[in-house]
């Protein structure tokens, strides 16, 4: 019988990413590489991709998110950095913190996505975001991967903090 391995050190391992989060974003970063910096989110595969990962788990990692996103909104230079909150729905697997230079970096990443606008139907993920404050804007897109073992689906949602 196969049966997932348990998570051992769950709460320790999310306080250290929360932690790592805030570290990361409690300086403005000028280092950025092609018109931007990103923090992508420390915590392992196998714990986000765990069935015993619940849904309470998804929201500290999203909430943590979002708290760096404000952090940084906070600490700009000048009001020409876009910050983008990045979430991989349903697994947060490539989720991050992106600070863009300017608005036309902001597009060029866009643009060179694999993205196409639109909605699917990933309701159980509805209440992962809290109630999203005036100064943030929601924008879904599919991501559709094609490979040898056959067609996947995610959506992508970015959270542009303003």
């Amino acid at each position: 019988m196969n049966r997932e391995q348990k998570i051992r050190g769950l709460r320790r391992k999310l306080r250290k990413m929360a932690e790592h989060v805030e570290e990361t974003t409690s300086t403005f970063s000028t280092t950025f590489i092609n018109g931007y910096w990103n923090s992508k989110i420390p915590i392992g595969q196998p714990i986000l991709f765990s069935k015993r990962f619940k849904m309470r788990g998804k929201r500290l990692v999203v909430d943590t998110l979002l708290d760096g996103a404000i952090r940084l909104k906070h600490l700009l230079p000048d009001k020409s950095y876009q910050i983008v909150v990045l979430l991989d729905i349903p697994t947060l697997w490539s989720s991050e913190i992106i600070v863009f230079q300017s608005d036309e970096a902001y597009r060029a990443f866009l643009l060179n996505q694999n993205w196409t606008l639109g909605l699917m139907e990933f309701k159980e993920h509805e209440n992962l975001l809290r109630q999203l404050s005036g100064n943030m804007e929601l924008k879904r897109y599919v991501s559709v991967l094609c490979d040898e073992d056959g067609q996947f689906e995610s959506e992508s949602w970015l959270l542009l903090v303003q």
